[in-house]
């Protein structure tokens, strides 16, 4: 199962210069706990209901402050093809409860952890099995760093320095021994990863093949009753016939003789 099949496609959108009272007004008359802040039809942030919580804890004036002051800039997207699991891990990796759909540039969706699917017993039996396991999550925060813009940033700052001091010289041969041993353990992150999703999809594809055996059961059990219920139907057929047979052969009280 793909993003495609479940996000909502009527992404509800704000722009950034509109009020947080405003964008209050979106989540009320909508039902909803998130909304995608849109700049040139693109996506630039989101506001959750967390957002209201901690600007009104900190003594913020909704009518007064912007949705573009406090929003989340980092956006985490998915593309509509994205695989369902995948999708449901960097919800998990990132903490967060609202997932854009990004095709193009373009928002053309979005996912939510209400979502039934999102919650399916089978990944949330996955993900507590994986939280009860100390090298299960260090393989996940680490796995959740590189793939964010600090660890980029954390690196040119690295490599800045370490070329501007002139730690050693051209070629740097210790430099590069060190990303190469780095490069080669977050490759064995990224397929510690990779088998997690896997195990996530194989997880919603025993449950769908469990799901498949009971449906044909229950096809079984309502053919046997559906030929129950004919071989009844046939046998009360035949009773009513031989009954009205042996009616219309006997003679009715208070008539005897043939007619003249």
């Amino acid at each position: 199962m793909r993003v495609v099949d479940i996000m909502r496609k009527n992404v509800v959108t704000i722009e950034a210069d509109s009020t947080f009272s405003e964008a209050a007004l979106l989540l009320q008359e909508h039902s909803i706990s998130a909304v995608v802040v849109l700049a040139e039809n693109a996506p630039r942030g989101i506001i959750t209901e967390r957002d209201f919580v901690t600007l009104v804890a900190n003594g913020g004036n909704p009518a007064a402050v912007t949705v573009g002051d406090r929003m989340t800039t980092e956006l985490v997207t998915v593309q509509p093809k994205t695989d369902l699991a995948d999708a449901a891990q960097l919800m998990s990796d990132h903490h967060i409860r609202h997932l854009p759909v990004v095709e193009r540039g373009r928002l053309v969706g979005i996912l939510s952890i209400r979502d039934p699917v999102l919650r399916h017993p089978a990944l949330r039996r996955v993900d507590e099995e994986r939280r009860q396991s100390v090298q299960a999550r260090l393989a996940d925060t680490i796995t959740a760093f590189a793939g964010s813009m600090p660890f980029v940033y954390l690196h040119l700052v690295w490599f800045t320095v370490w070329i501007a001091l002139r730690l050693e010289k051209y070629p740097f041969g210790l430099l590069t021994m060190i990303v190469s041993l780095e490069a080669i353990f977050l490759a064995t992150f990224v397929m510690i990863s990779q088998n997690r999703a896997d195990a996530k999809r194989q997880a919603l594809a025993d449950h769908q093949w469990e799901m498949v055996q009971y449906e044909e059961k229950q096809n079984e059990e309502l053919l046997t009753l559906s030929t129950q219920i004919l071989d009844l139907t046939g046998a009360i057929h035949t009773l009513t016939v031989a009954t009205e047979g042996r009616n219309d052969g006997t003679v009715r009280p208070g008539c005897t003789g043939s007619p003249a």
